[in-house]
């Protein structure tokens, strides 16, 4: 089971998992702690430990090629 989180700029750009991940329900959860500045209003919350955060789930792409070659190249020994 795998899954690949891409981020550029410190920002998620997306979520990718392998069909294994996606038959066993995986759901991805962002739990960003760079609030400041958010827009959105009442969806910064506080995490157990008293942090403001901005919690929401990412919808994962399922089957990307790109994903494979990445998943690929993180394996012992690369692609």
């Amino acid at each position: 089971m795998k899954v690949l989180i891409t981020m550029d700029g410190g920002l998620i750009q997306a979520a990718y998992v392998d069909a294994e991940a996606e038959a066993a329900g995986l759901q991805v959860v962002i739990a960003d702690f760079d609030v400041k500045g958010t827009n959105a209003s009442g969806a910064v919350v506080e995490d157990p430990d008293g942090n403001n955060v901005l919690v929401y789930e990412e919808n994962p792409i399922v089957g990307s090629d790109y994903a494979k070659k990445i998943f690929a190249l993180a394996e012992p020994g690369g692609a």
